[in-house]
Formats: structure tokens, sequence, C-alpha cells
């Protein structure tokens, strides 16, 4: 039986052929990236902050539902990092939500994406599309 062909890598121009993702050069360049960032931000040590801030504060703060996500409040852990912040991850800068209510107020509030476009619309009195 025939095999399925493989997949270029989809970083525009590379002509590597994968298994699935990106060639192995573009994932170490992706690698040093994220490094350089800030690194890994869902390392086993924010798995236990996550997991005690949430046995401690169990209910979502926007609608009451059970919290399953332990959001950074007012700013971003980027911005902390940003502003010098020693520890992003303590307890003052965290707020417990459900998924339903970090998923609204990511798409509102984080530049970028959909939700940014329709604000910049709407602040601009551009009527929609549609």
């Amino acid at each position: 039986m025939p095999r399925k062909p493989r997949p270029p890598c989809p970083v525009p121009g590379c002509p590597e052929l994968t298994t699935g993702g990106r060639c192995a050069a573009h994932a170490r360049e992706a690698a040093r990236d994220r490094v350089s960032r800030g690194g890994v931000v869902y390392t086993t040590r924010w798995q236990r902050i996550r997991k005690a801030y949430l046995y401690a504060n169990p209910w979502c703060v926007l609608c009451g539902r059970l919290a399953n996500v332990a959001d950074h409040f007012p700013l971003s852990r980027r911005e902390l990092l940003a502003q010098g912040v020693v520890n992003p991850d303590a307890p003052k800068h965290l707020r417990p939500l459900c998924v339903a209510c970090h998923n609204r107020e990511t798409a509102r509030n984080q530049p970028g994406g959909f939700a940014a476009e329709a604000r910049s619309r709407r602040e601009a009195g551009e009527r929609p599309p549609f």
C-alpha cells in the first residue's frame, strides 16, 4: 500500500519535507526564539503554582463557576517580565477564571486577533462589512 506523502515545512520558502510540523532546523530556531522571549511558560513549576492557586481559589471571579485557569491580571505575564517583576507568578498577579471567561477576556483584551480588529473598527466609527 502506498505511503502518504510527507508535507513540507510550514515555514515559507523552506523546501524540507517533514513528518509533520517544522523541519529540524526551524524547530531548533523556534525553540531558541522561545527561550530568548522569556522561556517556556508552562513548566512543571508553573503547573504546581497553578494547581495550588486554583485549589485555594476554586471559583471563577467573573461568573462563579468552577475555575480551571489561573489568569495573570491586570497585566499579562509578558508585561510583568518586561517590567522586571521578580516573581510574575505570585498569587497577587493571578485571578481564577473558568475557561469560557478566560477565552472571552483574552479575546477582548489581548492585542491582535479578531477582537482587536473589531475594536479598532468600532473606535474608528466604521460599519461592519455585512
